[in-house]
C-alpha cells in the first residue's frame, strides 16, 4: 500500500502530538480477531516518519489477517511467522524465539516485557511478536517458489510477461530436480551431504546427456537466489548448505562458444538477393537489424518506438531499461548507431517489431529453423545468435578499442554510459568503415 493510502490510518494524539496507527479490524476477519481496533503508537511527531513506521505495522496486520483467513495449513504458518517478524521490527525489536528472549540482557528483556504488559489484553499478535511465541515455520522444497515470490516481490517487478515466465520455469525446474533426487525435504533439515548428492546426480546427468556444467550451475544459482530473500524475510539461514556447490567447468563440461558466421558467408549467403524471402517480413528485418548492430535478437525484437531514433545526425537504436522489461545486465543499456542494411531495416519498422514483441523465443526458433532448412547455416553449431559473435569479431579485427567494443556490445567495462554526441559520431564513422556492401535489391522482399 502506498504512503498516501496509509494516511487515513495515521492520526495524531491530541494531547501529546505523537502519531499512532489506528484502524478498525476489518469485518471479514472480526470473527477471528477479537480486537475492535488496532491502536499502535508510532513514537514520533513527524508525519513523514510516522507514515514510514506505519507501513510496517500495516503490513504486519495484513499478513496476520491473511494467515487467520487461510487457516492452519503450512502456507498460513509462514504468514503468521512473517507477521510476527515484521511487527517486532516495526516496534524496534528483532524477532527471537521465546527461549532466546528469556536469555536476553535484562534491559532489553524489561523493554520487551513493558510492551507485552501494555498489549496483553489488547493485541495477542503484539504479545506473540515481542515474546517470540510464534513457532518458526518448517517450509519444504516444494514451498520455495511461493515463498520466494512473496518475499521477493520488489525484485520481480519490471519483468515482461515472457521474462517472468522464463524466470519461473527455470526455478521451478531446479526445485523439481532437487525434489526428485533428495525428496521434498524441510529446508531446515537439508544437509551438506544432501546437496552433494544432488551435485553428484548432476555430474552423472552432464556426462550421460552431453550437457555443460552451466546447466547444473544454473540450478544451484536458481535455488540459492530464491533462498536468499526467504532467509532475509524469515530470519533463517537455509541457503548456507547450498554455498560452493557449483560444478567446476572443464574443457569437457563448459561447452563451446557459438561460432561466428564468416564475413564472406554473411555477404554471399545471408545478404544475397532473395536469400531470406522464406522468412516473414518482421523476421527478415530482425536478422538484417542484427547484422550491423551486434544486438541480441531479443533486444531487437523488443525495441519500443522511443528506442528507434532515425532522425538526427546519428540514427541509432537505444537498448534501454523499460518499466515493463529488464535488460540482461546494467551494461546492456547502450546506444548503437545504425548503418548499412541495419539502418535500412529499422527504417522499415520505425515503430518496432510488434509481431515478436516479448516473443523473442518464437522469433529465434523460427529464424533458426528456416535458415537451417535453407542452407544458411555453415554448421550445426551456428544459430542466428552467431551474427552477434560475427559483429564482435569484425569490430575487434578492425582495431576497435576495448572501450568502444564494450559500449557497442553491451559488455562490462568500468562505469556504463550511453554515449554522448561526439562518441556516437565516432562509433557511426567506425561502423560505416566496416559495414557490408549490400544492395536494396537483396532485401526488396522485406520492404
Amino acid at each position: 500500500m502506498r504512503s498516501e493510502d496509509l494516511s487515513r490510518y495515521v492520526v495524531k494524539h491530541t494531547a501529546s502530538g505523537i502519531y499512532r496507527y489506528y484502524r478498525r479490524v476489518p469485518t471479514e476477519v472480526a470473527h477471528l480477531d477479537k480486537r475492535t481496533h488496532i491502536k499502535q503508537s508510532l513514537k514520533t511527531k513527524s508525519l513523514k516518519e510516522a507514515l514510514e513506521k506505519a507501513q510496517a505495522v500495516h503490513d504486519a496486520a495484513e499478513t496476520f489477517w491473511r494467515a487467520l483467513l487461510a487457516g492452519n495449513d503450512n502456507e498460513s504458518a509462514f504468514a503468521r511467522y512473517e507477521a510476527a517478524v515484521k511487527l517486532a521490527q516495526s516496534l524496534g525489536f528483532t524477532y527471537r524465539p521465546a527461549a532466546e528472549v528469556a536469555a536476553l540482557p535484562l534491559d532489553e528483556l524489561e523493554r520487551r516485557l513493558a510492551v507485552v504488559a501494555e498489549n496483553i489484553d489488547r493485541s495477542q499478535i503484539v504479545v506473540d511478536a515481542i515474546a517470540g511465541t510464534v513457532d518458526e515455520p518448517s517450509p519444504r522444497l516444494s514451498n520455495v517458489w511461493s515463498l520466494y515470490e512473496r518475499h521477493n516481490a520488489a525484485g520481480l517487478t519490471g519483468m515482461s510477461k515472457n521474462q517472468m515466465r522464463k524466470h519461473k520455469v527455470s526455478r521451478e525446474r531446479a526445485l523439481r530436480y532437487a525434489i526428485d533426487v533428495m525428496g521434498d525435504l524441510e529446508l531446515s533439515s537439508i544437509t551438506r551431504a544432501d546437496v552433494l548428492k544432488f551435485r553428484e546426480w548432476w555430474t552423472s546427468k552432464i556426462i550421460s546427456e552431453g550437457l555443460t556444467a552451466d546447466s547444473a550451475n544454473r540450478s544451484f544459482s536458481d535455488i540459492m537466489g530464491m533462498l536468499t530473500p526467504i532467509d532475509s524475510a524469515l530470519h533463517t539461514n537455509y541457503h548456507a548448505v547450498w554455498e560452493k556447490a557449483r560444478i567446476k567447468e572443464t574443457n569437457a563440461t563448459k561447452g563451446g562458444k557459438r561460432p561466428p558466421f564468416p564475413d564472406q558467408w554473411i555477404s554471399d549467403k545471408i545478404l544475397a538477393p532473395g536469400a531470406m524471402d522464406m522468412l516473414d517480413e518482421d523476421a527478415r528485418l530482425i536478422v538484417y537489424a542484427m547484422v550491423e548492430t551486434g544486438a541480441r535478437l531479443g533486444e531487437i525484437c523488443n525495441l519500443r518506438p522511443q528506442d528507434i531514433r532515425l532522425d538526427g545526425e546519428v540514427p541509432h537504436i537505444e537498448i534501454a531499461e523499460r518499466a515493463d522489461r529488464r535488460q540482461k545486465t546494467e551494461y546492456s543499456i547502450r546506444r548503437v548507431p545504425l548503418v548499412g542494411v541495419s539502418l535500412w531495416a529499422m527504417r522499415q519498422r520505425p515503430q518496432g517489431f510488434g509481431k515478436y514483441q516479448d516473443k523473442s523465443d518464437s522469433a529465434s526458433a523460427l529464424i533458426n529453423k528456416v535458415m537451417r532448412n535453407n542452407g544458411l547455416m555453415p554448421s550445426d553449431d551456428h544459430t542466428v545468435y552467431s551474427l552477434r559473435h560475427s559483429f564482435q569479431d569484425r569490430i575487434e579485427n578492425a582495431g576497435c578499442s576495448d572501450r568502444m567494443q564494450a559500449d557497442l556490445m553491451g559488455h562490462e567495462f568500468g562505469r556504463p554510459r550511453y554515449g554522448d554526441g561526439p562518441e556516437m559520431k565516432q562509433r557511426q564513422a567506425f561502423l560505416q568503415g566496416i559495414m557490408f556492401a549490400w544492395s536494396e535489391h537483396a532485401t526488396t522482399g522485406a520492404g
